[in-house]
């Protein structure tokens, strides 16, 4: 697997947790849009960065609300997701991550879902981009892994792939046993986090609660066993949006998170 870590686990400056990551001996970084945006470097002076620290760009993410859009918003919308896809290719990620709808007003009509979807992944396809779609807990159409996994097996593009993201899984209270069906080639990223059980939306929940697994109260290990009995062995990422552990030190966190990342993974099963 490629041991991953999202920009969002870490505090301080971006080069402090691209270094950060690299010492601790992440092989891949996840970039938020957000926090390449507030560092304010062209996209090749961070991929060079990157580069120079041993690591790759293992994701661009988030893309967001670009399905069931409607007829007279559809080619605004995406000329916005070719310039997100060229942004990335500039940082030299092999992948981008997008998220489902969460806007009330977009379509839940699911022929149009699969043809914008499909579009999205050729667009993704001429660049040489995959594009890996994610199920937000608080989507208003789709949520559910499941059904995630269901419309990547409807598109059957080879740039089309599913997340499975153990946070949004664990909160909405999916089974796990579901991941197995899962071929593996389709799944083309898999992000972890801990989270304590608090009584708070799925939004705000996990901006701001999510933590290093161990310190919540998720079951990862048995979501780990489940992804690998697929036998995937893909970009396996740490994703912690906290401010807990962004008012740390970007190292102590990366080794932490690194050391559970692989524990996760490495763990004989029963």
């Amino acid at each position: 697997m490629n041991p991953s870590i999202a920009t969002v686990t870490l505090g301080e400056s971006l080069p402090c947790r691209i270094t950060a990551a690299a010492k601790a001996g992440f092989k891949g970084i996840e970039l938020f849009d957000t926090d390449l945006e507030a560092f304010g470097a062209d996209a090749k002076a961070i991929r060079r960065m990157i580069g120079d620290a041993g690591m790759n760009v293992a994701s661009y993410f988030p893309l967001r609300e670009v399905e069931g859009v409607p007829a007279e918003a559809r080619q605004a919308t995406r000329d916005r997701a070719a310039a997100y896809f060229d942004r990335a290719a500039e940082l030299g990620a092999p992948m981008v991550m997008m998220c489902s709808a969460t806007d009330e007003g977009l379509s839940s009509d699911r022929s149009l879902i699969l043809d914008d979807l499909a579009h999205l992944a050729e667009m993704a396809r001429a660049r040489g981009l995959r594009l890996a779609y994610e199920a937000l807990s608080w989507g208003c159409h789709m949520f559910d892994y499941r059904d995630a996994a269901k419309l990547v097996s409807e598109i059957r593009h080879p740039n089309f792939g599913l997340v499975l993201d153990s946070f949004h899984i664990f909160a909405r209270g999916n089974p796990l046993d579901e991941i197995t069906d899962i071929p593996a080639e389709h799944i083309f990223l898999v992000q972890v986090s801990d989270a304590p059980r608090l009584n708070l939306s799925y939004l705000d929940w996990s901006r701001s609660h999510r933590t290093l697994p161990g310190r919540g109260s998720f079951d990862l290990q048995a979501f780990t066993t489940k992804v690998r009995a697929t036998g995937y062995d893909g970009v396996f990422s740490l994703e912690c949006f906290s401010d807990e552990l962004g008012a740390e030190k970007a190292q102590s966190v990366a080794e932490i998170g690194y050391a559970a990342l692989n524990g996760l993974w490495s763990a004989k099963d029963d």
